[in-house]
């Protein structure tokens, strides 16, 4: 089963600020969680320095408190399944980081699988895609509020989503069953029964 634009899968963006206690909101700014069929979260998160300090992404120290931009960023990566960030450098690349030992050392049954997966993109396509997602974030602000792929297709991050994201090698399959449209689901599970 292979998600595609004929899926037609629903899509909300919400800017992650909202989701955060006022005192630490700012250090969030620019965070944006985009969700697929209501269960797939991509993270896009602005730009950091990556160092042998902090890469790859470890457990917070203090998960309720989050002190700087960094910490919200890295925090931001560690606990979501698909990251996309800007990197001059890599950009095009995608970024797969095991996260087995530091799950060891957290016990968490909201950590879906202990890898992630960063997909790079320039800084330029970055800025564009934190545009569309600002304005989308308004339009899908409520809790239940979404569009669907099909009505943004001509949009940017979309188009990376549908072409790097979704058919990526990495994408998790629990994650290609939940985009994957009703007639494919039928489909496997009578190709599964015979």
């Amino acid at each position: 089963m292979k998600p595609s634009l004929s899926n037609n899968f629903t899509i909300s963006v919400r800017h992650q600020i909202w989701e955060e206690s006022p005192e630490f909101a700012e250090f969030y700014q620019g965070i944006y969680s985009v969700t697929l069929n209501f269960l797939v979260n991509i993270m896009f998160v602005p730009g950091f320095e990556i160092n042998v300090n902090n890469w790859p992404p470890r457990v917070p120290e203090n998960i309720d408190n989050v002190s700087s931009k960094l910490e919200a960023r890295l925090f931001t990566l560690f606990f979501c399944d698909y990251i996309v960030t800007p990197d001059q450098f890599r950009a095009g690349q995608q970024e797969v980081i095991s996260l087995a030992s530091a799950v060891e050392d957290f016990d968490n049954s909201n950590l879906a699988s202990n890898v992630r997966v960063v997909f790079y993109v320039t800084p330029e396509e970055f800025t564009l895609f934190s545009k569309e997602l600002h304005t989308l974030s308004e339009q899908t602000s409520g809790i239940h509020d979404y569009v669907r792929i099909s009505e943004i297709d001509n949009l940017q991050f979309a188009k990376f989503i549908l072409s790097s994201v979704i058919n990526s090698q990495y994408l998790l399959a629990k994650d290609k069953e939940i985009l994957a449209s009703e007639n494919e689901r039928i489909e496997a599970v009578f190709q599964s029964e015979n």
